[in-house]
């Protein structure tokens, strides 16, 4: 009984330290004039967002399935002024390695401070593994976040992000207009329309 005391004292211990906290990495969105890196894996995606007065971001979390390591990809380049996003390209730079869209979240864009956090099925087409090999790009999907689909215990409207499917012509044509440097590099598209 006295052992059972002192390790649940210990893991208190390091839960409040922060030591066992999983630590989420913030990851900026490209700028589209940036050339690719041949030792480093892209990830892609296109996202859409009502107008949102809370000022809030949203983001991906995106798991290296390995390591534990999770990355938050945001919904394109936060602005100071809420408004609604259309169709943002956007991509984020990550090691090469094997991955899968955990969670959709909302944090603050000043301090980066996680709001709120949805995890997202490995079984769903969302939440389907995917290979990052070096030099490599993959598109995630078009994922919209919407207010006011779903409600919450209280009756409360609140956010939903969906995913939406896209052929794979549409994908490499908005990848050559945002990242033209990126045109000649390999691409995959997990989520594309069959």
């Amino acid at each position: 009984m006295k052992k059972l005391l002192c390790s649940a004292a210990a893991l208190c211990v390091l839960l409040l330290s922060g030591c066992a906290s999983n630590q989420m990495f913030f990851q900026p969105i490209m700028d589209s004039s940036q050339s690719p890196a041949s030792d480093s894996g892209y990830v892609a995606g296109m996202f859409s967002r009502d107008w949102n007065p809370a000022r809030s971001g949203f983001g991906l979390g995106i798991v290296n399935t390995a390591t534990a390591e999770e990355y938050v990809m945001p919904f394109g380049v936060e602005t100071g002024m809420p408004h609604s996003v259309t169709d943002a390209f956007g991509m984020i730079q990550l090691p090469p390695g094997e991955y899968r869209v955990a969670s959709w979240l909302m944090y603050s864009p000043k301090d980066a401070e996680i709001l709120s956090q949805t995890d997202i099925s490995p079984d769903s087409r969302a939440g389907l593994p995917f290979t990052l090999a070096p030099g490599e790009a993959v598109f995630i999907g078009s994922h919209v976040a919407k207010y006011g689909l779903s409600t919450d215990s209280d009756g409360n409207k609140t956010w939903s992000v969906s995913l939406q499917q896209l052929a794979l012509p549409t994908v490499q044509k908005a990848l050559a207009k945002k990242y033209p440097e990126f045109v000649t590099q390999p691409l995959s598209c997990p989520s594309c329309l069959k």
